[in-house]
């Protein structure tokens, strides 16, 4: 009985042990299949991982497109459309960003009280200036509105028109009513013919022949006139009309010059500018602020060059198919070369002249002869010739650098990472502000301010050149390439806060020679490397007349006239500093020829600096009203 219900028990047991295996095994089945669900759902993870860092990725990759697009959108609208300047838009917003990585300092309330002292000041200074720019944009409109009146020293011609005398028969004539209109004459040539009667005295032959001495002309026995030859070195110089389009302009005058009368007219004219050239270079030498620039020039070389200059040249120019053809230099085809032109302006308030150079080359040693003999600031880019002009004259020349430069680059880079950009030309809109603002005041008052205000925007500059995200951009990249500049160029670029005369960048210098790049499209070229230098040295003498609004002919015709008098009858005169040469230079030129001032010129710009001016003022007292209620 124990034996058969122990064995039963057993036989029991064993059927719930292979109960127990058989779910084992059925849970170590359903262990394996969920194991590899989970493996298979761990790997669909990963690729859902991976696809979404992917797509994230993509994402960022194309907000940053679409933000370079825009602002490379926004840049050639600009291009366009806009204003043909680097001027942004003076919105409050931008004009004063907050910086992330720069510290807000608590303040005091005496620094409270000092702040809004300075504030209502600037505000009650704005207000003024805005009443005063306002009061002349009234009084422009005023004249404006008006109908306009000729000038008065312009010749008027009475025409009158009436009825015939068989339609006034029993009229009355109650009045004349005028009407005035300008016409047009095209220009007037006449031959002048000298006559110079000749006496004797009777009875006395031995005595000779006596009459008038034979009348000034630019070269002995030339029979052109000094007004013909101003008129040529006008039209060339002036207003680049080159030869051929000069002798369409006299054909409708009828007088059809050839072109080697045209040269060589312009060649008297270059040899007799020469001395009044190098006074205006000499007054530049002795200020102690001087501003340049460069820019390249095609000349026609014409076999001129000896072999050392065509191995110069043979590299970097045209001529290198001379050189390869082994054709010796003076028998070899005519070739061209770039040349370059360098400008050397002073300041309107002491030396107001504009100076060129020709050189063949763009070496160091160019800029280097020119300012030999030079002591002071010069304001310049610092790229070519113009880099390390401090250490290779010994601390003679300090090199303050171009703040527009600078900007510049930061504008260009707009479209490779528009916020770095926007930060710095915001940065800059400040700088500019403040130069805006000091341009009324005198020297002294104009450094005062920019140690006030200019001081620490730089030093928000270096915070934020200093800062993360300034550091990661890439060296190569059009912003690292503009943060690169802004960083070499550090201390050159603040010379400027250490004299108010100096300016902040060489903008003038550039306006000054924009003429002269634009008319490389009508020049095309200089004829002929010995006359490139004469050439520069007569658009100098042009160019500084028209800095003085100078009616180019008038000045042209009268310069000339007493240059090539001192030069046969008085050479003295022709030496530098002498008071005859010196009463030539175009601005003492004006003061003694009012007449030959072009007024309606100078208003003019007067008009469109008080209109830049309204607009910043504006601008300004918005950003301070939009502080003021950010404040409260």
């Amino acid at each position: 009985m124990d034996a058969t219900l122990l064995l039963e028990q057993l036989r029991a047991s064993d059927k719930r042990n292979e109960s127990l295996t058989d779910a084992l095994a059925s849970l170590r089945a359903l262990q394996e299949q969920t194991l590899e669900t989970l493996g298979a759902i761990r790997q669909d993870y990963a690729a859902l991982v991976d696809a979404t860092r992917i797509i994230t990725e993509d994402r960022d990759t194309l907000r940053q497109r679409v933000s370079e697009l825009e602002a490379a959108n926004r840049r050639l609208v600009d291009m366009l459309w806009g204003r043909r300047s680097e001027r942004r838009s003076e919105s409050p917003d931008q004009r004063h960003l907050n910086f992330p990585d720069e510290p807000i300092e608590p303040q005091s309330p005496e620094n409270w009280e000092i702040l809004e002292a300075q504030a209502k000041a600037d505000e009650a200074i704005d207000q003024e200036l805005l009443r005063r720019l306002e009061a002349r944009r009234k009084a422009r409109r005023e004249k404006a509105s008006r109908s306009e009146e000729f000038p008065p020293h312009l010749e008027q011609r009475v025409r009158r028109i009436d009825l015939s005398e068989e339609d006034k028969q029993g009229l009355k004539c109650i009045g004349v009513k005028v009407t005035k209109r300008l016409r047009f004459e095209k220009p007037h040539l006449y031959v002048e013919v000298i006559e110079r009667p000749q006496y004797v005295v009777a009875g006395h032959p031995e005595e000779g022949v006596r009459s008038m001495p034979v009348p000034l002309s630019i070269v002995e026995g030339s029979k052109y006139d000094f007004s013909v030859v101003a008129a040529i070195l006008a039209m060339k110089f002036g207003f680049h009309m080159p030869t051929y389009r000069q002798q369409d302009w006299f054909a409708q005058c009828g007088w059809h010059p050839s072109r080697s009368t045209v040269n060589d007219l312009i060649n008297y004219g270059v040899e007799t500018i020469g001395p009044l050239h190098r006074q205006m270079w000499l007054l530049l030498l002795r200020e102690p602020i001087l501003l340049g620039d460069d820019t390249t020039l095609t000349v026609l070389v014409r076999g001129a060059l000896n072999a050392e200059d065509l191995a110069m040249l043979g590299k970097r120019s045209r001529l290198r198919r001379t050189l390869e053809s082994g054709s010796p230099p003076n028998t070899g085809p005519p070739g061209s070369a770039t040349s370059y032109a360098w400008l050397y302006t002073g300041l309107d308030s002491t030396a107001p002249y504009n100076v060129f150079h020709w050189s063949l080359t763009h070496q160091n040693v160019v800029i280097d002869g020119h300012l030999a003999t030079y002591r002071g600031i010069f304001v310049g880019d610092a790229c070519g010739a113009n880099a390390r002009l401090h250490e290779r004259s010994g601390g003679r020349i300090v090199h303050a650098s171009c703040n527009a430069h600078a900007r510049r680059e930061f504008v260009k880079a707009e479209s490779n990472d528009p916020i770095l950009a926007s930060q710095a030309i915001s940065l800059y809109q400040q700088l500019y502000d403040v130069e805006e603002r000091g341009k009324t005041l005198d020297a002294t008052a104009r450094h005062q301010l920019r140690q006030c205000e200019a001081v620490p925007v730089w030093s928000r500059i270096r915070r934020w050149l200093d800062s993360d995200a300034a550091k990661r951009a890439l060296p190569r990249s059009a912003i690292g390439e503009a943060l690169g500049y802004l960083r070499n160029q550090w201390s050159a670029l603040q010379v400027y806060l250490t004299d108010g005369r100096i300016p902040i960048d060489n903008d003038q210098s550039e306006q000054t020679i924009r003429p002269l790049t634009v008319g490389r499209s009508n020049w095309l070229f200089l004829g002929h490397p010995q006359a490139a230098a004469g050439r520069l040295q007569m658009y100098s003498v042009v160019s500084s007349a028209h800095r003085h609004h100078l009616v180019i002919d008038d000045y042209l015709e009268d310069v000339l006239r007493k240059l090539a008098d001192a030069k046969q009858n008085h050479p003295a005169d022709l030496e530098p500093g002498s008071p005859y040469l010196l009463d030539l230079l175009p601005d003492r030129w004006a003061l003694a020829h009012p007449q030959s001032v072009r007024r309606e010129r100078i208003a003019e710009k007067e008009t469109v600096c008080d209109l830049k001016r309204y607009r910043r003022l504006r601008a300004r007292r918005a950003a301070r009203a939009a502080r003021a209620k950010a404040g409260q």
